[in-house]
């Protein structure tokens, strides 16, 4: 599975996704866990550092790379999902968990919002 992505949308990705296995672990479905909302969700609850336009276009570049299922109202996301695909590429990329994917947010966070 050949990727490519901004960091802003790896750094997203990774928040989503990390939100998905801590779900799984609280006891939810995987379909309930793979519920990631409307981008505005995204943005109160995930990425409140980001502007809300800036986590609409990342959630849209996640789903041209067919990483976020995402439904639209007035051109905004209204809805969406993380992919199967998406799973699939993080289980791959984070084979030891939680804790590897909280070291490479810290480590992308720094480059996305430098000091």
């Amino acid at each position: 599975m050949n990727i490519n992505l901004t960091k802003d949308a790896e750094y997203m990705l990774c928040a989503l996704y990390r939100e998905y296995k801590e779900n799984l672990e609280n006891g939810s479905s995987k379909t309930q866990a793979k519920i990631t909302g409307s981008s505005n969700r995204i943005h109160k609850e995930l990425m409140g550092q980001w502007s809300l336009e800036d986590v609409d276009e990342t959630c849209c570049e996640l789903s041209q790379a067919s990483l976020l299922n995402c439904t639209f109202a007035d051109d905004v996301v209204y809805h969406s999902t993380l992919s199967s695909e998406a799973i699939v590429y993080m289980e791959n990329r984070f084979k030891n968990g939680l804790k590897e994917i909280l070291d490479y947010m810290v480590k992308i966070k720094t480059i996305i919002f430098p000091v």
